[in-house]
């Protein structure tokens, strides 16, 4: 069951890197002054070229400046920092610390504690994608 978690998470990440790669790397940041979020690819005069834009205009219903500061918050290269830090969570779990230092009983003990607490924790990072076809019930923590 394990095997196929770390599968699908491995699945997923891939699918985030994908698609921060492909987004504008801005940074993305907010402008007061401008109806939206924009990839700050500064021109040489230090103005934006405005090149990726996400509209999020003060609407009525006031939804404008959460979306944007969502979006800035959440900009590829950040997606790109969480990927790489789960991938070194799923490799911890299929290659659990040992030491040569201590004997192979307790690296046996030592090993099947770690899997069994990241098991957990792969269950928790599976939960965003619960909507994916391929997710699993009995994944859910």
């Amino acid at each position: 069951m394990t095997a196929d978690l770390v599968a699908f998470l491995r699945a997923r990440l891939e699918d985030d890197e994908q698609v921060a790669r492909a987004a504008k790397s801005g940074p993305w940041i907010r402008h007061d002054d401008v109806a939206g979020v924009h990839a700050d690819d500064a021109a040489p005069d230090g103005r934006p070229y405005g090149s990726a834009v996400a509209d999020c205009r003060r609407v009525p219903d006031g939804y404008g400046v959460p979306n944007a500061l969502h979006i800035v918050r959440h900009q590829p290269s950040r997606i790109l920092v969480q990927v790489e830090a789960q991938r070194t969570l799923l490799d911890r779990y299929e290659n659990p610390e040992t030491s040569d230092a201590l004997p192979d009983s307790f690296n046996r003990l030592t090993s099947s504690t770690q899997r069994l607490v990241l098991a957990e924790v792969l269950r928790c990072l599976a939960l965003p994608y619960a909507d994916h076809p391929d997710y699993r019930e009995d994944w859910r923590p």
